[in-house]
């Protein structure tokens, strides 16, 4: 088999075993272990097919059992785990993956080599650098502590890669990562970049054990540690849901955690982070398609704007210019930079579009230093950090809030690009903002509150670079390819069914426009919170959004019943009929709004609207009229008032209409209804004028004009116009277009 059979077959299995479709998960789970050909994995497979029979004859049977339930979670869990087994041996043999590449490597050249003999070895490196940092600036030997820190950093970099591809491991795999983990052995900088290796051996295949030794990193002193092992947990928890229901150690752990104070709170905020997660794309296409371009375009008007004198003398001359503040508001620019520092308050991730250009140099090669803690002490950084002021751009970006570690690298990195006389006039500028660094170190940059959501915001900002831009990123399972919703993952339910929970999650999801998420929790709300009227209308919004208009009215008239002079409400039931083709039942409500509001001009027109669905004209251009004496200037009335008084034979009067509006921004079908207007005053000439442009504003589709035309010519004849003369003014329509060409 080559590589993808066999991981479609597993996840077929996994399909399958999810369903708890056991028969059929046991057929193909055979095919793999025929592949494999391994007696002991065949013999596996046998064994709980046997049981699983027995298991169907004992009920058959009408034997009682009481742990029935017990031993066929347990055949299930079975199965999955020698899916796993047999698949990854299989992959072993023939994928071309920086995985299985490491694994052949490290069983060539790398044999006796024991995850708890690499830790020792570490261990004594770091020991070794520390010893050599005790002695005097004077008495160091800056070449020999370079070499210790490239010593250490290499064998953290082999440590990563063991414990990446440490499957399945064995009882002294799970010591060692316990003690090297959560004893104090090693610095939480060694710690944290082990935590995203286990990550990783994870996402690749599930092992209950690691599981657990995640969410033990959530009772570690560090919270650096503590949130980085819960968004490693969280996300293997979600990608491996079907199977959690299955671990009774694992909810025994949860509850265990579930008595800390603040774990409860980290999970809901992780979960929070982990949407805002799905906003990045949006973000970065934002960046890229609007924002970007309008600036580029905007530049040469820009300079234009500004005296030559101000450019030279006064750089604030950019932001006091109120010339230039117009241009920017004109454009659009000003809303959507306000838009994203709104989102970047919010803890959005503003900087993928801006830093992901900035993730070739060598250092991202190694899948290590993807989730490295920010360290400015990094050899991969030496001489770039020194000169004037270098020390106090180390703490000031060591500090900030703002960049996720992966960016700081790459920010860093950039800077050995630029000349060493440019570098340090840029790092004396922050020299000479010691003083404010220093207020800020007083005050602390974030209370520690704070501090918790930030360390985890970034983290996952980390990851999220790592899967969608490490050179090798199509080899690993994307958490973020999809939605990551804790909700879905039954064993969580305890920490995030509560009023409270569901409400500030729903109202998340439902602010950025996730309306089938949002919907699902609204309506677990409305089962406990009856009498609320603003969740029947989020409901409905949510059902609306989704084009099903018929739930969305049965909300609305919920909300109504609870708040019935609610003004949005019943307009939201208006536009339900309407979509529904009920116009008389629309208007019935908007006569309604109209009370509340008289002169709202929206609902004016939508009563107009009514009217043309039921034919009514006359009526129509009533409201259609009240609509232009509200607002003469503004014109949105002409289009309607123009086709129904040509529908009701006003034609001079469609004709004045149409006479404005082309000379507004017509669009190809003002033309098109102009054209019939002059059509019917037997002005032939000025109507083929206008259906030649209409068809030229539609590039040029005869065919779209043709079938429109078909489709307007019982209201033509209704007109006046004779049937006859329709295809001969046609034909010459299509001559001169053809003379044209």
């Amino acid at each position: 088999m080559i590589t993808t059979e066999i991981t479609k077959l597993q996840y077929d299995i996994y399909g399958l075993l999810a369903e708890r479709r056991l028969k059929d998960a046991f057929g193909k789970l055979a095919l793999l272990v025929n592949e494999l050909q391994d007696w002991v994995s065949r013999d596996k497979l046998n064994e709980m097919e046997t049981s699983y029979r027995y298991m169907i004859q004992y009920m058959l049977d009408g034997v009682e059992d009481p742990e029935r339930k017990s031993i066929y979670d347990h055949l299930v869990l079975s199965a999955y785990v020698l899916t796993d087994r047999v698949s990854d041996r299989l992959a072993g043999q023939v994928s071309p993956s920086q995985y299985y590449g490491w694994k052949r490597y490290a069983s060539a050249s790398r044999t006796g080599i024991s995850l708890s003999s690499q830790f020792d070895v570490c261990d004594n490196e770091i020991n070794d650098l520390s010893l050599a940092l005790l002695l005097g600036e004077q008495e160091q030997d800056f070449s020999k502590i370079q070499s210790l820190k490239h010593r250490i950093e290499d064998t953290a970099g082999n440590l990563f890669m063991d414990i990446w591809t440490n499957y399945p491991a064995a009882e002294e795999d799970y010591r060692s990562l316990r003690e090297a983990l959560f004893t104090d052995r090693f610095p939480d900088t060694f710690v944290s970049l082990l935590l995203s290796a286990v990550l990783l051996n994870l996402l690749h295949r599930f092992d209950e054990q690691k599981l657990l030794i995640l969410l033990d990193g959530y009772r570690h002193s560090s919270p650096e540690i503590q949130m980085r092992s819960l968004c490693c947990a969280l996300i293997v928890m979600y990608i491996y849901r079907e199977r959690l229901p299955l671990l009774k150690s694992l909810r025994n752990r949860l509850d265990a955690l579930c008595e800390e104070p603040k774990f409860k709170t980290d999970v809901r905020n992780i979960f929070l982070q982990f949407i805002k997660s799905q906003e990045t794309e949006k973000i970065t296409r934002k960046m890229n398609e609007e924002l970007l371009p309008e600036m580029m375009k905007l530049g040469p008007s820009l300079y234009k704007k500004i005296r030559q004198e101000d450019l030279m003398n006064d750089i604030n001359a950019l932001e006091e210019n109120p010339e230039w503040q117009e241009m920017l508001d004109k454009s659009g620019i000003t809303d959507k930079l306000k838009e994203l520092t709104d989102l970047q308050m919010e803890g959005a991730d503003v900087f993928m579009s801006t830093f992901s250009h900035l993730k070739s140099f060598p250092f991202f090669q190694s899948i290590q230093n993807w989730f490295l803690p920010f360290n400015p002490d990094h050899t991969a950084l030496s001489g770039v950090l020194s000169g004037k002021g270098g020390d106090t751009f180390k703490k000031m970006i060591s500090a900030s809030a703002l960049l996720c570690n992966s960016d700081k690298y790459s920010f860093c990195l950039s800077l050995a690009q630029v000349p060493e006389s440019q570098r340090d006039l840029m790092m004396g500028q922050f020299s000479a903002e010691n003083a404010a660094v220093q207020e800020m170190e007083k005050e602390e940059l974030m209370k520690k509150e704070i501090s918790r959501e930030n360390i985890s915001n970034r983290y996952i900002q980390d990851l999220y670079r790592f899967f969608k831009l490490y050179i090798r990123r199509t080899e690993f399972t994307d958490p973020f390819a999809g939605h990551i919703n804790l909700l879905h993952v039954s064993v969580l339910n305890p920490l995030l069914s509560d009023s409270d929970s569901l409400r500030l999650i729903g109202e998340y999801y439902f602010r950025r426009g996730y309306y089938a998420e949002a919907l699902e929790l609204f309506e677990r709300l409305s089962a406990a919170y009856h009498s609320d009227s603003e969740i029947y209308q989020k409901i409905g919004f949510c059902y609306q959004k989704k084009g099903d208009y018929a739930n969305a009215l049965e909300a609305f008239l919920k909300a109504e019943i609870i708040s019935p002079d609610n003004f949005w409400t019943i307009r939201r039931i208006a536009t339900c009929y309407r979509n529904m083709k009920k116009p008389e039942m629309a208007l019935s409500y908007y006569h309604r709004a109209e009370k509340i509001q008289p002169e709202n001009l929206s609902v004016q027109m939508n009563i107009g609207h009514c009217y043309v669905e039921q034919k009514d004209y006359e009526e129509a251009l009533k409201y259609y009229f009240k609509v232009d004496y509200l607002d003469p200037e503004g014109g949105k009335a002409w289009r309607p008032i123009a086709w129904c008084s040509f529908l009701v034979g006003k034609k001079e009067q469609a004709q004045r209409y149409y006479e404005k509006i082309l000379d507004d921004k017509p669009v190809s079908l003002d033309y098109f209804n102009a054209g019939h207007v002059e059509f019917s005053l037997g002005h032939i000439r000025k109507a083929i004028d206008y259906y030649r442009r209409s068809i030229e504003l539609d590039n040029g589709d005869s065919a779209k004009f043709l079938s429109n035309f078909k489709q307007d010519a019982p209201d033509l004849i209704a007109s006046g116009i004779a049937a006859s003369d329709m295809p001969i003014l046609l034909d010459q329509l299509m001559y001169g277009i053809t003379d044209s060409l």
